[in-house]
């Protein structure tokens, strides 16, 4: 009978913690902060590219790169991008992926075959901030649900200071050059 009694005390208070489990779950879910969901596709081509002059003069990229004075940060999430250097085309340059456009942001056309969507983002060049939106093209099939690849989300355009930029797109990868001499900032495609 104790150990009845004992089993029936143990399984009501693994069902309380269960149940304070599950609803501290709940809760802790549920809030007022969006979040951010992006545009799912099956093809994605959101690498960019960027190639820095200083005064006419290429830029230390390692240097810049250890001494953080080259970062890029999204303006809604506030995520840093995740920046390395690499050799493109005998040229060095910083590469990063720019977050894709959050799907509740995404504008569709009437059959959802097509869409276009805005990143706002901000790239900081010692100290210098240059804020800037990159624009995205959605396209789709319309069996896209039934096959594999059958849709793409990729940089069309980087809007900044006014001006509409269309990166250099060789194979997918998106590439611009910045011009920099600590007062005046011109962007431009790479080649």
């Amino acid at each position: 009978m104790k150990q009845f009694k004992i089993s029936t005390l143990v399984m009501c208070c693994l069902a309380a913690m269960s149940f304070t489990l599950l609803v501290s779950t709940v809760l802790c879910s549920c809030s007022k902060d969006e979040e951010y969901n992006p545009q799912p596709s099956s093809t994605i081509l959101n690498s960019l590219l960027v190639s820095i002059s200083e005064s006419g003069k290429p830029i230390n990229y390692e240097e810049m790169l250890a001494n953080k004075e080259f970062s890029v940060i999204e303006k809604v999430s506030k995520r840093e991008a995740k920046i390395d250097i690499t050799d493109y085309e005998r040229t060095k340059v910083f590469r990063f992926s720019v977050d894709l456009p959050d799907i509740n942001s995404m504008v569709f056309n009437k059959d959802r075959t097509e869409a276009s969507g805005k990143v706002s983002l901000a790239m900081n060049i010692k100290g210098t901030k240059l804020p800037m939106h990159v624009n995205f093209s959605f396209t789709s099939s319309k069996d896209a649900m039934h096959m594999y690849g059958g849709n793409c989300i990729r940089i069309k355009s980087i809007e900044y200071d006014n001006k509409t930029i269309y990166p250099t797109e060789k194979m997918g990868i998106n590439s611009i050059k910045i011009k920099y001499d600590g007062n005046n900032t011109i962007i431009e495609p790479l080649f």
